[in-house]
């Protein structure tokens, strides 16, 4: 009886080690990525942004008012330190509801991808564990794919606003805010272990996303190698998603894991073969899949279009930047009304926040009732049922505006 009781025990240790185990999840296989059955996966993609991490031009809010903290001052300037934590709160609990995530399936997309930040998952039951775990089964009901990517409150990593650090690659050289990093990512990838609707994981987003920085384009790859190392403890069936330095792969090496991805974004290129050439050559020469996980759909709809039909035509998976957003400041597929007098909370957030300009900046501050009233009518604009579709983005290829 002992021995046979050992057999199957270990049995099932050569099962769970075994490629059969891990397909059920979505994996890469040589320069595809394919699903639990192992069929080419053509990922076709949004990307929420503004869900957890708040960017200021969301907003119509630029210059000073750029970054996660940035918004969240200008929120309690205006709300009081409860009343702006009581809305960001209900604008995280809103603003993916199961609706929108049908919507996304019903117009074809099959992949969602979340930025996070780190404030909202520093214990197994946070806030943003809960949010993800909802946003997973109503994903595993629809058939959709999420990726989860970390980029903010990471110490640093474009030098720019979107990851609420201090303005510099901090991450790179700080050995406490990389140990921070890989606590952090392991936390989420224990989690997410078992979860075969998570597609992978986009370790960190757009790094040194300014010229000035790329001195530093050497120590990329090294803290990926580390937050991999630190993943793969825990979670040995999902892919990593790797982004270079200005989509530049010339620091990249030969693939250190062999469940990887490699993306780069668009926002300025010219939609052309000689400016992809390169992230072909690089899938080609290390045979492993290669996506563009962010094109820009906040410019012309021609544009747009055309970087994914050259994704397409090249078998990569694609990604369009964001979902849903205020309606008035920038363009994008799918848009809420604005309060109407919202631009008096824009002319309010552009005022110095310091002494010399208190009389100005209180000139502008609108009556607290009315400052109340525009907040509130944003909690309800932003559910699903009060978008628009503007269908000039969505002819994309399997895609079409519901």
């Amino acid at each position: 009886m002992f021995s046979r009781r050992l057999l199957v025990f270990y049995s099932l240790l050569f099962l769970l080690g075994s490629p059969a185990a891990h397909s059920q999840f979505v994996h890469t296989q040589g320069t595809e990525i394919v699903d639990a059955s192992g069929a080419p996966l053509q990922i076709r993609g949004i990307s929420i942004g503004n869900w957890f991490v708040l960017e200021g031009y969301f907003w119509g809010f630029s210059g000073i008012s750029q970054s996660q903290t940035d918004v969240e001052m200008v929120f309690t300037d205006l709300l009081g330190p409860t009343h702006a934590q009581e809305f960001l709160y209900n604008w995280r609990q809103n603003f993916m509801s199961k609706a929108d995530v049908d919507r996304i399936k019903e117009d074809g997309f099959n992949t969602i991808r979340i930025p996070l930040h780190s404030k909202y998952f520093k214990t197994d039951d946070d806030e943003g564990f809960k949010l993800i775990d909802l946003l997973s089964k109503w994903c595993r009901e629809d058939h959709i794919y999420i990726i989860l990517m970390l980029e903010s409150g990471i110490g640093g990593f474009t030098g720019e606003a979107s990851d609420d650090g201090p303005g510099y690659p901090w991450l790179l050289m700080d050995a406490g805010m990389q140990k921070f990093v890989n606590e952090a990512w392991q936390r989420i990838a224990n989690h997410y272990k078992d979860d075969p609707a998570i597609l992978g994981y986009d370790l960190m987003n757009e790094p040194l996303l300014w010229r000035g920085y790329l001195p530093f384009e050497n120590l990329i790859e090294p803290e990926y190698r580390r937050v991999t190392s630190a993943i793969r403890e825990v979670d040995t069936h999902h892919m990593i998603i790797l982004q270079p330095a200005l989509g530049r792969f010339s620091e990249f090496g030969k693939p250190f894991d062999n469940n990887t991805v490699y993306s780069f974004h668009s926002y300025g290129a010219d939609p052309n073969l000689h400016w992809l050439q390169q992230y072909l050559d690089y899938r080609e020469k290390w045979q492993v899949p290669v996506f563009d996980d962010e094109i820009y759909a906040e410019r012309t709809p021609d544009w747009e279009i055309a970087h994914v039909d050259l994704a397409e035509k090249y078998k990569m998976g694609w990604m369009i930047w964001p979902y849903k957003k205020m309606a008035g400041y920038s363009s994008g597929p799918y848009t809420f009304p604005s309060p109407a007098d919202w631009s008096k909370i824009v002319l309010f957030a552009h005022q110095a926040p310091d002494d010399r300009g208190v009389e100005d900046k209180n000139a502008t501050r609108p009556p607290q009732k009315d400052i109340d009233a525009m907040f509130a009518e944003v909690l309800e604009n932003e559910k699903n049922e009060h978008l628009n579709v503007h269908p000039e983005y969505l002819n994309l290829s399997g895609i079409s505006a519901h």
